[in-house]
């Protein structure tokens, strides 16, 4: 299985980027084809100025395509990300806008109400970390996030999420606890 894990926290030594190590070192053991896309690392233009001309857009960052290239031949994409004002960081959304692009992703048709979904065939899975208590983003909050990246992201291109991970109260989590999380991986 080739396996794409995105991880959307900016600073690499945190408990997410730990995670997405765990989860890498998993796959590799299981002898997966395995690519960690640490977001933090890579270059590019985080801004998409031009939207309206986005099916002309023909140059991207040599990090974006490379990217494209990766979600292209994966057949499971990992996305671990910290939960911050109800939603995922600014990177990954930029990371989206810039890499799921019209012609790669997806294609309207003239004539058609419906896109057609480029990525359909592939899985995805959610790992969402957050210090509000998991339950009270997914049934007070109504897990605002974890909807928009299943449905309103990944579900319009037609990657199928499969599973999402719940982390919550990470910051009262001590580092046996954190341990602990990190082994479920």
């Amino acid at each position: 299985m080739k396996v794409l894990i995105i991880n959307a926290h900016p600073d690499l030594e945190s408990f997410t980027t730990s995670i997405s190590n765990k989860i890498y070192e998993s796959h590799l053991a299981k002898g997966h084809d395995v690519t960690l896309l640490n977001l933090a690392t890579i270059d590019f233009e985080i801004s998409f100025k031009g939207y309206s001309d986005r099916e002309k857009i023909d140059t991207l960052e040599t990090d974006l395509e490379s990217a494209q290239k990766q979600i292209k031949k994966s057949d499971h994409i990992i996305i671990t990300t910290p939960i911050w004002w109800s939603t995922y960081p600014a990177i990954l959304k930029g990371f989206f806008d810039r890499t799921l692009l019209p012609g790669f992703a997806f294609k309207f048709h003239k004539g058609k109400m419906v896109q057609e979904k480029l990525l359909t065939g592939k899985t995805a899975e959610l790992v969402l970390l957050s210090d509000a208590p998991a339950w009270y983003r997914r049934y007070l909050l109504k897990d605002p996030a974890a909807t928009i990246l299943k449905r309103d992201i990944l579900g319009f291109c037609g990657i199928k999420v499969k599973k999402v991970h719940r982390i919550g109260s990470v910051g009262s989590l001590d580092a046996e606890a954190r341990e602990r999380v990190i082994k479920t991986f």
